[in-house]
């Protein structure tokens, strides 16, 4: 049973207001302690600009794959994901087993 990584980047079709960002960080704050099977959570916007227009991103290590499933559905998740479908938001997401060694 492998632990897994979760990589997310988000564009916007326009810059979020500081209310969002605020919101967003309270609310992906509770991701561990409410869902459950995170063992790292980590969350922040592009400052390289080299992201290719992605504004946002989310990097999430998971302790198992069954956890990684667990957290789909959730309701914190989704409160998060139907949010940025409303708002026109582009997700490139990316999932990976991490690897001893």
């Amino acid at each position: 049973m492998n632990a897994m990584q979760h990589v997310v980047l988000i564009k916007f079709p326009r810059d979020l207001t500081q209310e969002e960002h605020q919101w967003i960080n309270q609310l992906l704050a509770r991701w561990p302690g409410e869902i459950g099977g995170i063992s790292r959570l980590h969350w922040g916007t592009d400052v390289s600009g080299r992201s290719r227009g992605y504004q946002f991103g989310i990097v999430m290590e998971f302790v198992s794959e069954e956890a990684e499933s667990r957290y789909h559905p959730h309701p914190l998740h989704q409160e998060f994901a139907q949010w940025v479908a409303r708002e026109g938001g582009e997700v490139l997401a990316f999932d990976f087993p991490l690897m001893n060694g």
